[in-house]
């Protein structure tokens, strides 16, 4: 495994957030490729340069691609149903005082 970086869930609010919202990123925004910061929405203009979608790989046996929105600065949300962080964060059980680990190659 190559370079971890880790999210605290300090408090109910932040669990809240995971769970119902997404992962905030901006604190671990360098560990991700430049090119896989996406629009904010459809609406907004394409990025100067070729989005490329990240694959997530989970330990609950499913991955998901996805792209970080920019401004927002989160994974691109989905569906808690569909394979997502969302999905993830719901399912695994997260309490505060865990850390959430995002690992690269």
């Amino acid at each position: 495994m190559g370079d971890v970086r880790r999210i605290p869930i300090r408090t109910r609010e932040d669990l809240w957030t995971f769970t119902e919202r997404n992962v905030p990123l901006w604190d671990i925004l360098d560990f991700f490729p430049p090119d896989s910061v996406g629009p904010r929405g459809p609406k907004d203009a394409p990025r100067p340069y070729d989005v490329k979608p990240i694959t997530i790989e989970t330990d609950l046996g499913f991955s998901f691609e996805t792209d970080i929105q920019f401004g927002a600065w989160i994974f691109r949300p989905r569906s808690p149903k569909q394979p997502g962080m969302m999905k993830w964060c719901r399912e695994r059980g997260l309490e505060p005082g865990d850390e959430k680990a995002v690992a690269g190659a």
